[in-house]
Formats: C-alpha cells, sequence, structure tokens
C-alpha cells in the first residue's frame, strides 16, 4: 500500500490501522515507513520483495527495529494497533505514537526529498 500524495508541510500526518501484522516463519512481519520518490512510481512493479530500506526508504518492523538511513527510538506495533505520524519538516523528525506510546525518527533528507508513507 502506497500513498499517492508526497508529504508536505500541509499533509504532514497519516495513520494506518494495522489489521494483521503477518508473521514470516522467521518471526518477521509487516513493516511501515517511507519511501522517496526518487525510485519512481513507474518502477512499482520491480520492487518485488525488496524491503522499503532497501529502495533507500525508511521503515520499522512490527518488533520495533528500524532499517533505512535513519535514527528512531523503537516502538513495537501488533495486530489492532493504530499508529499514527506526524512529519516536521523544519527539524527533519518525524513522530511515531502507538497508543500511548511514542517514538522520534530523525531522517536527514526528509524536506529535501519527496517522500510518500
Amino acid at each position: 500500500l502506497r500513498a499517492t500524495k508526497s508529504l508536505s508541510p500541509g499533509n504532514h500526518q497519516w495513520g494506518i490501522k494495522i489489521i494483521d501484522q503477518g508473521e514470516g516463519a522467521d518471526g518477521s512481519g509487516l513493516m511501515v515507513g517511507l519511501l522517496p520518490n526518487f525510485v519512481g512510481s513507474s518502477n512499482t512493479l520491480s520492487y518485488g520483495t525488496k524491503y522499503i530500506s532497501e529502495l533507500g526508504g525508511w521503515c520499522f518492523s512490527r518488533a520495533g527495529q528500524t532499517y533505512g538511513n535513519w535514527k528512531c527510538e523503537k516502538l513495537p506495533f501488533g495486530t489492532g494497533a493504530v499508529v499514527e505520524f506526524d512529519a516536521d519538516f523544519s527539524t527533519n523528525t518525524i513522530t511515531i505514537t502507538n497508543g500511548r506510546e511514542k517514538a522520534v525518527g530523525h531522517i536527514p533528507a526528509l524536506r529535501d526529498v519527496e517522500t510518500f508513507p
């Protein structure tokens, strides 16, 4: 699932309800994150089974582990969670909320790259 409108100062909040976190044989599951537009929407079919971080994006797993070129506090999620995001372009940060828990992620190029949730 990829948004069709990029993040901007006027479009900086979004959320997702986790219907099913999934579970791989290795304990992995759903990853949530951001994808830079330089990957190109025309390349969507070539994404295959690549992870968001392998495509230059920033994401975190249901266990709260982060992947990609960013620093983010750990914030696990699971089935039934509503994960909310709020991007602050002036500080290149994203605040992520899951219930009463919050984490802050720092993406150095957030304001410089067109980015999609």
